[in-house]
């Protein structure tokens, strides 16, 4: 069975925030050196995922539907700060996480179904594979592989994931 290898990009220059896919900010340091037996690597646009991936040395294919989530007017926040402006938001989500959508920002069904439909593409390639993206990207895909909830799946930066397909 091939693998699929879904990896989380390398630590951003700022962390805390909400970056979302309208901040697009580079690495902190040089990404780390992949040894995975992968002939294609598919990549998010966005710069953070593409300075991870760069260290691979077989064909990278980057599609713009792998790129994070839309967090709308909470791009480049803190948490604390969104509390505060958005009280009555925030305490939704609390209760509800994927029931509540930021302000100007993607849905959670949108962006699970935008994911389903990059991950479908991504399968039908039988090559042994990777997918360099983000936290609530590789969530999602976790969760449609494995048949979970996305909320259980964690992944620190830079770090592996290993799936049969």
């Amino acid at each position: 069975m091939p693998k699929l290898y879904l990896i989380r990009h390398a630590e951003p220059t700022v962390t805390g925030v909400f970056h979302g896919c309208r901040n697009d900010v580079p690495l902190r340091e040089a990404p780390p050196t992949f040894d995975l037996p992968v002939e294609v690597v598919y990549v998010s646009p966005m710069q953070r995922a593409r300075q991870t991936a760069a260290n691979f040395a077989v064909p990278q294919i980057v599609l713009e539907e792998l790129r994070e989530i839309d967090f709308g007017q909470w791009g480049g926040l803190g948490w604390d700060e969104i509390e505060q402006r958005w009280p009555e938001l925030t305490r939704g989500l609390n209760r509800n996480w994927f029931g509540v959508s930021p302000p100007g920002g993607e849905s959670w069904a949108d962006f699970t179904a935008r994911v389903g439909r990059v991950l479908q593409v991504v399968l039908i390639d039988p090559r042994p594979k990777a997918i360099v993206a983000h936290g609530a990207v590789n969530a999602v895909a976790a969760g449609l592989l494995r048949g979970g909830d996305p909320s259980q799946f964690k992944q620190h930066y830079a770090q592996v994931s290993e799936f049969e397909v």
